[in-house]
């Protein structure tokens, strides 16, 4: 009785075993790692003027295909349908500069954290002094420009009570919201913010405190366990070997990476 029932156990192990890692199997044999995102949010992902994906997420799934032997799929859809297409399996990994939530991890699962970051609000340069923290914009009349489906977004429909949020698809929309006085500020995460305070000088003001702090993550199926195992071991090794930090000074803290944009 004892031998069939370690038999049973041992044979029930192997069927998890064998779904949890039949993703990773499959993606070997095909020769191929699937990737979902938006394109637009630089420096994780953008596309240049000739169409070739540049930014932080892609060099960091680069490395990982090639630790994988299979080569890179990006696949560039709408935000929102990031999660649906992950749990449709048209995808492996979903990315994007997206912060971990409580609410997203219901859903998915999310790999060791990528970077550390949070949310910013930015208004015209011209509005610096009248607008310095979040309750000096919480107002009736003011109007907030958030990307849809960002934390961003989460947050400050939790927080504000007067305020007006309009939601918009792109992070170049939130832009042109404020330098066209559509909105009056808008939210989105620091490093974005501080890139387009870079690009535009003079003209954006990004807000001393931060509404709040994030880890940042990919997203995969829950199921998905030896794919994230694999994953997260490469980030490990990413980290101590050196080319993780150097991959954020040159995405993350410098402009130097916007010559990409250039190449044909």
């Amino acid at each position: 009785m004892k031998k069939l029932f370690f038999l049973f156990l041992s044979q029930l192990i192997f069927i998890n075993f064998s779904a949890f890692s039949q993703t990773l199997t499959r993606i070997k044999k095909e020769g191929e790692l699937r990737v979902c995102t938006s394109a637009g949010y630089a420096p994780f992902e953008v596309k240049s003027s000739s169409g070739e994906w540049v930014g932080f997420d892609i060099k960091m799934f680069e490395l990982f295909s090639k630790v994988l032997n299979v080569k890179l799929n990006m696949l560039d859809i709408r935000w929102e349908g990031v999660f649906p297409a992950l749990l449709a399996m048209k995808c492996d990994f979903i990315t994007g500069g997206m912060s971990v939530t409580k609410e997203r991890e219901k859903v998915i699962n999310f790999s060791d954290p990528i970077y550390k970051s949070g949310n910013s609000l930015v208004v015209s340069m011209k509005a610096k002094d009248k607008y310095k923290v979040l309750s000096d914009l919480d107002k009736v009349g003011v109007k907030i420009a958030v990307k849809t489906g960002n934390t961003a977004d989460f947050f400050l429909k939790k927080v504000l009570k007067h305020a007006k949020i309009l939601r918009f698809d792109t992070n170049a929309d939130l832009i042109t919201a404020v330098l066209e006085n559509r909105t009056d500020a808008f939210a989105q995460d620091s490093i974005f913010s501080m890139m387009a305070s870079s690009e535009h000088k003079g003209k954006l003001y990004i807000l001393k405190d931060k509404l709040n702090y994030e880890d940042l993550a990919v997203g995969i199926r829950k199921k998905d366990t030896a794919l994230l195992k694999e994953f997260n071991n490469f980030l490990g090794e990413w980290k101590k070997n050196g080319g993780y930090d150097k991959a954020v000074h040159y995405y993350l803290e410098s402009d130097d990476w916007r010559a990409e944009l250039k190449h044909e």
